[in-house]
């Protein structure tokens, strides 16, 4: 698997297909393996790239940690403009580095995510419990509690054998469990609420009706707060609404960054 090694991380990246170049960026606790219903479809289109950096930061950096992480790889491939996709964290970096950098993002979108601050709408406290797998007797138990409250009980019924797999890789393939509390912290403070108004990318929010970790309610807030973006609610979804509602996802993904290239729908959505 090919790196790169910047000032600040060493990097492992992939990249699938060709076209316009896309960016995914992974939230809480995956890896680039998150993205298993992404790559196949949306590499049909675009030059895809999945990252993972391997050093980690202290909390105030983590963010801005990944998002010069993705800057500094897209520099490696010689990449000067691309689409970026974030889920949960992921979606914060991503903001970030439209932010930061908005000359590299042509257009943005945002899945399962909010934009932080007082503002926003907090998950219960029960909800909390679950993500962090309180209680559990084992690492294994904890991945499935916390993987049970973020998707919904249909999905699970309807597809066990790939929920279980998920698990899986959650445990395999992950950060470690310091750098998965370094970047909660983060994401607890996270606070873009003053500045969402200044992303000038064409922005497309998606998130589940039915998602406990980031209240609907963040996705509304966050797409009044960005000049022009639209909103997409996924009924009966949960947090991983890229996993459970893949399809619908991908289309709407697909639909979106092809305004911006008129050439990606040639072959078909």
């Amino acid at each position: 698997m090919p790196e790169v090694s910047t000032e600040n991380a060493t990097i492992d990246y992939e990249v699938h297909g060709a076209g316009p170049s896309l960016v995914l960026i992974n939230g809480l606790g995956f890896g680039r393996w998150g993205f298993f219903k992404q790559v196949p479809d949306l590499s049909r289109h675009f030059a895809t790239i999945t990252f993972a950096a391997k050093e980690g930061r202290n909390p105030e950096g983590v963010i801005k940690g990944l998002a010069a992480d993705a800057a500094d790889l897209l520099a490696h491939l010689g990449v000067n403009r691309t689409h970026v996709l974030g889920t949960s964290l992921g979606g914060f970096v991503a903001q970030e580095l439209a932010l930061s950098r908005p000359e590299l993002v042509a257009r943005l979108v945002l899945v399962s995510t909010g934009e932080g601050g007082r503002g926003s709408e907090r998950m219960s406290p029960g909800a909390m419990g679950e993500m962090f797998g309180l209680g559990a007797l084992s690492p294994k138990q904890a991945a499935r509690r916390g993987l049970e409250g973020a998707t919904s009980e249909r999905y699970r019924a309807e597809n066990p054998d790939e929920f279980e797999r998920i698990v899986d890789k959650r445990l395999s393939d992950s950060p470690s469990a310091a750098s998965f509390y370094a970047q909660a912290l983060a994401g607890s403070r996270f606070d873009d609420s003053g500045e969402a108004g200044r992303i000038g990318s064409p922005t497309l929010v998606i998130h589940g009706a039915e998602d406990r970790y980031v209240p609907p309610s963040n996705a509304r807030a966050l797409a009044e707060a960005i000049p022009n973006a639209k909103l997409c609610v996924l009924e009966g979804a949960g947090h991983l609404v890229f996993i459970e509602r893949a399809a619908e996802v991908n289309r709407e993904v697909i639909t979106f960054l092809a305004d911006g290239e008129p050439r990606v729908l040639a072959g078909g959505v």
